[in-house]
């Protein structure tokens, strides 16, 4: 088969290599840098992310593409210090509970919030599940409002900068869904799972987190080496079935004139509304697309020099915090960048990497329309108040991502569903990208993963 791939974020590039690899003609289009939201850039001395800051190294199909790209001797994991994580609430800063009795001592939930919590494995579960609950009111449902509040709400807003009362948990958190399912009770699930050594959110806890020694765009860089000329760098403007059979997919380079592919089959791996424009003409379904929102996001880097001769006063031993809404400080989360992995700051100095924005009450999606200082200034003062920070930093770099993090809504599955059933009534027509099969980079390498292997075996 030939096939082409319309976008070269780490989706569109694990969807073009593994399709390469298994025996097709591949060709991927992508008009900006590869690699799209992952990129690494090194400013006097420190190794900043200026989107995804790694990934975490218990997904399988991660670990199976970083094999065969040659990077397994790369790969760096998470210093022990990153065991350490905070959460921001009622005022200061609380280590996030690493079992049960500890969060029972923790100072993160009230006493009363605590006995509701114990109550959890005595909740009736619902007979038929919905899907278009939401987050918040199943972790009310199930771990009592204060818990939901504090510390489910809270571990959102660290994977989709968003609110919990907005989004869908069948659509963003499908394990959590799954284990009330199978197990009646989140706890007895995690029992179970720690029992039969499966996997489970506790083992997912102990996960680490997993980047390269230049920065995580060391993985979409040694894609888009393997795949050499098979990448191209246009846009894809059009796209129309063949008389014969097959597609045809206009293409538009700067400095080139506008050229026509014809392929089997064709991948689309873009942004939702871009995939919505391009499907629109032939599967109407598509459309329904440019319904799925995002969160604002903005990523604000501070670099320290001499932190040894002038300490920050910032206890930098843990991998960072994020701050519950409702507490004063807009601040979303800081990573403790050099205190996570080494080489990202030179000796004696320091790097954390702050996230500001996102979407619904009590976020700040306007951050991403401020300038540099503004937005270094608003982090700074944060970062006083959280953390006790007591000086300025030497390092400040600002990037923004206004379109940074889809937001499924509830009626998402629903939405996806549809359009799937738009696309099955044409031959060699694919949909992927974080907004349709689920964010992070594990899920998109899992979900390009899957399409690959479901590739049909009679065209290898």
């Amino acid at each position: 088969m030939r096939i082409i791939v319309i976008g070269g974020g780490i989706t569109g590039l694990t969807a073009a290599y593994l399709a390469g690899r298994a025996g097709h003609e591949v060709l991927c289009l992508e008009p900006g840098n590869p690699g799209g939201l992952l990129r690494t850039e090194r400013h006097e001395g420190f190794l900043c992310e200026v989107g995804p800051q790694a990934v975490l190294d218990n997904a399988p199909d991660t670990l199976a593409l970083i094999a065969a790209l040659g990077l397994e001797e790369r790969a760096l994991r998470a210093n022990p210090a990153a065991a350490r994580r905070f959460i921001y609430a009622r005022g200061r800063l609380h280590p996030l509970p690493s079992s049960p009795p500890a969060l029972l001592r923790s100072g993160l939930l009230s006493w009363s919030g605590k006995l509701r919590l114990l109550r959890e494995p005595f909740v009736q579960a619902p007979a038929s599940p919905d899907d278009d609950e939401t987050i918040a009111a199943f972790g009310a449902r199930r771990l009592g409002e204060e818990a939901a509040r504090t510390l489910l709400s809270t571990f959102v807003i660290g994977v989709f900068a968003g609110a919990a009362d907005q989004l869908s948990l069948a659509a963003t958190l499908p394990r959590l869904a799954a284990m009330e399912r199978q197990h009646g009770s989140l706890f007895r699930a995690v029992i179970r799972g720690r029992r039969e050594g499966k996997s489970s959110p506790s083992r997912a806890a102990r996960a680490r987190s997993l980047s390269f020694p230049d920065g995580i765009s060391e993985l979409p860089a040694a894609l888009a080496r393997a795949l050499g000329p098979r990448l191209v760098r246009g846009r894809a403007v059009a796209l129309a079935p063949r008389a014969g059979g097959g597609w045809r997919v206009a293409v538009e380079a700067a400095g080139s004139p506008s050229t026509e592919e014809d392929a089997d089959a064709v991948v689309l791996a873009t942004e939702a509304a871009a995939a919505a424009g391009l499907l629109g003409p032939v599967v109407p379904e598509a459309a329904a697309l440019r319904a799925i929102e995002t969160a604002p996001v903005a990523v604000c880097t501070l670099g320290f020099r001499d932190a040894v001769q002038r300490p920050l006063h910032v206890d930098l031993n843990g991998y960072g915090f994020l701050v519950a809404r409702g507490e004063a400080p807009k601040l979303l989360g800081c990573q403790y960048e050099s205190s996570t992995f080494p080489g990202r700051a030179p000796d004696g100095q320091v790097l954390l990497r702050c996230i500001l924005g996102g979407a619904g009450p009590g976020f700040d999606p306007g951050v991403v329309d401020r300038p540099d200082a503004q937005v270094a200034d608003d982090t700074v003062r944060d970062l006083r108040v959280v953390t006790g920070l007591t000086r300025e930093p030497d390092l400040v770099r600002v990037w923004r991502h206004p379109h940074g993090i889809p937001q499924p809504r509830p009626g998402h599955l629903g939405l996806v569903a549809n359009v799937d059933a738009g696309l099955r009534r044409h031959r060699g027509l694919f949909l992927l990208g974080h907004a349709i099969r689920g964010v992070g980079v594990n899920e998109s390498i899992r979900a390009a993963t899957a399409f690959a292997a479901a590739l049909p075996p009679d065209a290898r």
